[in-house]
């Protein structure tokens, strides 16, 4: 009887491990959005970009200084209405409804930071990571890596 006990608990364990394991693996997050490869830099001094320094504020790109495209269907840069005032975030324009390089959201100059879709009505939160507030799709809006040096902004990818 001792060792059928003991064999039992042996078989849970085992069994707990097993599940575990295979539970714990979720699959990463992949965005809709495509990966592509990009450089923009900007100087926060620059009359164009000096906005985006007052967190709330966002400002949409689509080429880099050199005329290149930016992000699968452009850029926006800004800090959250949350922001130190030294943090800044960046998303790729495309809206992730409709996973298309000439549909993107556009911004509400609402200084709390919304973006939405013209087509498809999606409504995202860049100050909450870019979170769907409204609208149909489950999807953030993809991110992308800030470094600030000084006063000059990069996003890479």
């Amino acid at each position: 009887m001792k060792r059928r006990l003991c064999l039992m608990k042996g078989g849970a364990m085992i069994c707990m491990i097993v599940a575990t394991a295979l539970g714990g693996c979720t699959k990463p997050y992949e965005s809709s959005i495509p990966s592509v490869s990009f450089v923009f830099t900007c100087s926060l001094v620059q009359a164009d970009y000096a906005l985006i320094t007052t967190p709330g504020q966002f400002k949409k790109v689509t080429k880099n200084q050199n005329g290149l495209p930016v992000g699968y269907a452009g850029l926006i840069i800004g800090q959250s209405v949350f922001s130190d005032g030294q943090t800044y975030v960046a998303y790729d324009a495309a809206c992730p409804v409709e996973a298309l390089p000439n549909i993107s959201v556009d911004l509400k100059n609402d200084g709390i930071g919304t973006a939405v879709c013209s087509h498809c009505g999606a409504t995202y939160n860049l100050s909450s990571s870019g979170f769907r507030s409204d609208g149909k799709g489950q999807e953030v809006l993809r991110s992308y890596p800030v470094i600030v040096t000084g006063a000059t902004l990069q996003v890479r990818n």
